[in-house]
């Protein structure tokens, strides 16, 4: 495998990459194009805008000291990468090329949907090899592998462009070598993006003399986008028989070999002016009306999620999102959820409630006073309630208070739980000081361990474990290497789903090396709604209280239980959300009557012109 000049790029084709998506798509694309449905230019065209993010992975620096370059120099050349790609007029993209109508923006949300400014800075000293030699582009040389590098920080290219920063290539130490690399289609993993040394990206800062003007960036984001080099598969200056298949595929570049003079060229008409040859960058200015068109073919085909993302746009002011619950199965007829609550807002929220249903019918929403900071998760205890089948249906919505939720549509979570009825087991076990000497299992009677734990750090401490064990009988053998039990002050129980006992050490309980206890385990009762009884006493023919309030299911009263509302139900035992404003007028329920009330009224009914 050759290796490109000093001081030049390298592509994927350099690389030799086999990954399967990445020539998936590259076959994808050059089908489409070979067909020549290439687009036509026109000042008309849509204007394409692409979230960039760019990840300055450092070796511990301080910012802005050497490879973890400042916020100013990521600006500068998203910038100038600008002006080259819609050839700006008056600066130094304008040239002798075309405007290409893309764009690009910093990051303003996560994959996560969380606020960001779209440079993520990560230590990447942590990969073997990355301190010495930094990333490496060609595997026979020196460098750290490039998945693992990206790994630490990588978004993925479905919805970025990811841009990564780093000391050095190869182990160039930043200088002479290969300057940066892309690959001219999507590879499906985390290699995707254009990575750059740190000292030519950028017009201000930390830069080589001769990379001062980004165009470095500008030709690896053209190779991105699909383009090859000029020179890319010609071996001397003869016509192309096909230039829609040969060279570089595009045919408004002349035929030439590779270029490194801004004056002499090694074909006629080369296009020394043009990003994607090797000539020095102070004369690098053009994209061709060919190449525009075969960058917007790509991103309308193998790229065109980028042209979906909302990577661009900005996270609103307080946005609550459901995002887990905490089980998706129980062995016991009973469960409290727990809710996990994200702000993906850039404000904190105050206050919110959770409206929740099981199998379609409402329980009493429930309100909640914290505050959860923006990008902060919240874990919210519901109420413990009664299952009434073996598999059931949950839906959980989070309304902000004062309706400030910006985004609805992600208010609701759908969850689907299984009851499988096993006994649920706690093992409470408080350990010595030499806690690494106790080990414990429950074994069934072919001598299989179905749940165990031990081996514990040094120092007296509380452990609580838990498991849904099947009906039958086991033993809890329960040993220490040191062959004196729990002598030195640890004790273990063992409680069943009802709180009952079946195995119990007491504390300074000398076992020796071992010891073996016969434990059972009974099916709780399952709890059916439909035959009125009791999930821990069925034969009282007790009612089914499905919300735990003490009142029967089917002598329930819906109705707004809300004391200060103008129709508050003093019989109702169960919210089912009527409840009106307080205050006469107050629409919005905020507690006064003013102009907002009267802009809910409009809302709501309109307003009525003429006679």
């Amino acid at each position: 495998m050759g290796l490109p000049p000093c001081g030049t790029d390298l592509v994927h084709e350099d690389l030799s990459a086999t990954s399967s998506p990445y020539l998936a798509n590259r076959a994808l694309f050059d089908s489409v194009w070979h067909q020549g449905s290439a687009l036509a230019s026109s000042d008309s065209m849509e204007i394409y805008t692409i979230p960039l993010v760019v990840h300055v992975i450092h070796r511990g620096s301080p910012i802005g000291v050497e490879e973890n370059i400042s916020d100013a120099q990521i600006l500068s050349a998203i910038h100038a990468l600008n002006e080259d790609f819609r050839r700006v007029a008056g600066s130094n993209g304008e040239g002798s090329g075309v405007d290409v109508f893309v764009q690009f923006e910093l990051a303003q949300r996560t994959p996560e949907d969380l606020p960001t400014t779209g440079i993520v800075r990560v230590d990447g000293s942590v990969v073997p090899g990355y301190t010495e030699h930094g990333i490496a582009a060609v595997d026979v040389l020196p460098g750290a592998d490039q998945v693992a590098v990206k790994s630490l920080s990588s978004w993925l290219g479905d919805d970025y462009l990811n841009v990564f920063v780093v000391p050095e290539i190869n182990g160039n130490n930043g200088g002479g070598g290969i300057q940066g690399f892309a690959y001219t289609a999507p590879t499906g993993d985390v290699r995707d993006g254009v990575t750059l040394l740190y000292n030519v990206i950028g017009t201000v800062g930390t830069l080589k003399p001769e990379r001062t003007l980004n165009r470095t960036l500008t030709h690896e984001v053209g190779h991105h986008f699909s383009l090859l080099h000029t020179f890319a598969d010609t071996d001397d200056c003869e016509v192309e028989n096909n230039c829609n298949t040969s060279g570089d595929e595009v045919c408004d570049t002349p035929v030439t070999l590779e270029n490194s003079s801004c004056t002499s060229g090694t074909c006629p008409n080369a296009q020394l002016e043009n990003y994607m040859d090797y000539t020095p960058t102070s004369c690098r200015n053009a994209f061709t009306h060919g190449q525009r068109a075969r960058m917007r073919m790509c991103l309308e085909t193998v790229r065109s999620s980028l042209l979906e993302s909302l990577g661009t746009q900005p996270v609103v002011g307080v946005d609550l999102k459901p995002v887990a619950v905490n089980q998706a199965s129980v062995c016991t007829p009973t469960w409290q959820p727990f809710l996990s609550i994200q702000n993906q807002g850039a404000q904190s929220a105050h206050g919110f409630t959770v409206q929740w249903s099981v199998q379609g019918i409402p329980l009493s929403p429930l309100y909640f006073s914290d505050s959860i900071p923006a990008g902060f998760t919240l874990n919210v205890p519901l109420t413990e309630m009664l299952l009434p089948a073996a598999s059931t249906s949950w839906e959980f919505i989070v309304v902000a208070d004062d309706a400030l939720d910006e985004v609805t549509s992600n208010d609701t979570l759908s969850h689907t739980l299984t009851y499988t009825p096993n006994d649920a087991w706690t093992l409470t076990i408080q350990t010595d000081f030499f806690a690494n000497e106790t080990n414990w299992s429950v074994v069934d009677s072919a001598g299989t361990a179905i749940w165990s734990g031990g081996d514990y750090p040094l120092g007296a401490t509380t452990y609580v474990h838990q498991a849904c064990v099947p009906p039958g009988c086991y033993s809890l053998v329960v040993t220490d290497s040191g062959e004196d039990g729990l002598a030195l002050g640890g004790s273990l129980i063992l409680e069943n789903a009802l709180g009952d006992t079946l195995a119990h050490i007491v504390a300074g309980t000398n076992f020796g090396g071992m010891t073996s206890i016969d434990v059972c385990a009974d099916t709780p009762f399952f709890y059916n709604s439909w035959t009125n009884e009791d999930p821990v006493c069925p034969s009282d023919n007790t009612c089914p209280d499905f919300n735990l309030n003490g009142l029967c299911d089917d002598e329930e009263l819906v109705g707004c239980t809300y004391l200060g509302a103008p129709n508050f139900s003093p019989q109702a035992t169960l919210d089912d959300g009527t409840c009106l404003p307080a205050c006469p007028g107050d629409l919005n329920g905020d507690g006064f009557v003013q102009a907002t009330d009267l802009l809910e009224f409009l809302a709501v009914f309109g307003l009525q012109c003429g006679p």
